[in-house]
């Protein structure tokens, strides 16, 4: 089969669009999934170089196959698999762990049946693809870690990018009243996405900010629980996505208050995919694709992504037919 890999940690220069690649066949409680489309995450860079991190992130197994994001068709079903058959569209992500050893910039990826869900039917494959990752961990940062429910305040903060515009749209979807960050030139996209209130961080830091909120979302990583703990209501959580000593300096600050300090590590759950379709069919989710790239041009998608100032995500169809 085709598909985008290389042969060693390296740079972009070093992928090459191969199709000598083995076809994979899904093992009991798999399926083999027909990829329509695929996106761009951060984590496909730290994989290529073997650094920040990206050890942890994928199997180092070459020809090592990039991207984790999918949507597709059912074109295989292995033994011990149940709820779903042959010529399902599905979307969903790999794992972001040392056992994922495939890559979805191919033409075929063989993923847990139980891990993906039945795609959006009103969205397209691209749109699928680039929503999995980021809306599963928005959600998951939201409502697990954070607890967040109707009625609440959430201070999202870096919320023009692929996690952050979905954390605004999933937090109006719980009932929360939403104050989002970003740069001045995205507060009119941040706003239309339903924030109630949009702050140029540039500006107006995080420090001189007098509500209180239940939960902040540092979806950039960008601040520390040391900075947002004074912000939080008693009892409110401040949840980050990146490991740092800041984040676990906070987490042992926190042992000793009533303010909680977590970190997310996403995962591919079915039912957070059936419940993010619904959304996405009911008009609660409005699709985030900045650019959608052929599966010949992976090298410039991810030249993109390393330049920055992308507004949701990067996309990759894989199959156009």
């Amino acid at each position: 089969m085709r598909a985008y890999a290389t042969d060693r940690h390296g740079d972009i220069k070093d992928l090459s669009l191969r199709d000598d690649i083995a076809k994979p066949a899904p093992a009991p409680g798999e399926v083999l999934v027909k990829v329509k489309a695929a996106a761009v995450n951060p984590a496909d860079l730290k994989v290529l170089m073997g650094r920040d991190g990206g050890g942890f992130l994928h199997a180092s197994k070459f020809p090592l196959i990039l991207g984790f994001d999918f949507s597709g068709v059912v074109a295989e079903v292995g033994s011990e698999v149940k709820g779903r058959a042959v010529g399902d569209e599905v979307f969903g992500f790999l794992p972001y762990a040392r056992s994922t050893r495939g890559g979805t910039f191919a033409e075929y990826v063989a993923v847990a049946a139980d891990t993906v869900g039945k795609k959006p039917k009103k969205i397209s494959h691209e749109e699928a693809a680039a929503a999995a990752t980021s809306t599963a961990t928005a959600l998951q940062s939201l409502r697990d870690k954070g607890k967040l429910a109707a009625g609440q305040t959430v201070l999202i903060n870096g919320a023009s990018g692929g996690v952050g515009s979905y954390a605004v749209q999933i937090a109006k979807a719980l009932g929360a009243t939403v104050t989002a960050t970003c740069s001045g030139a995205k507060v009119e996209h941040v706003k239309s996405l339903g924030a109630d209130r949009v702050v140029d961080y540039k500006s107006t830091p995080l420090s001189q900010l007098e509500e209180r909120f239940e939960v902040i979302f540092d979806v950039a990583a960008s601040s520390s629980y040391g900075v947002c703990g004074p912000l939080l209501k008693p009892s409110g959580t401040y949840v980050s996505l990146l490991p740092s000593p800041s984040l676990f300096l906070g987490m042992a600050r926190a042992l000793f208050s009533s303010k909680h300090c977590k970190m997310m590590v996403v995962q591919p759950v079915a039912s957070d995919f059936d419940q993010l379709a619904a959304w996405f069919d009911e008009g609660k989710l409005k699709p985030m694709v900045d650019t959608s790239y052929p599966l010949e041009e992976v090298p410039k998608a991810l030249e993109r992504q390393r330049a920055g100032d992308v507004r949701g995500k990067i996309a990759i169809t894989v199959d156009a037919s």
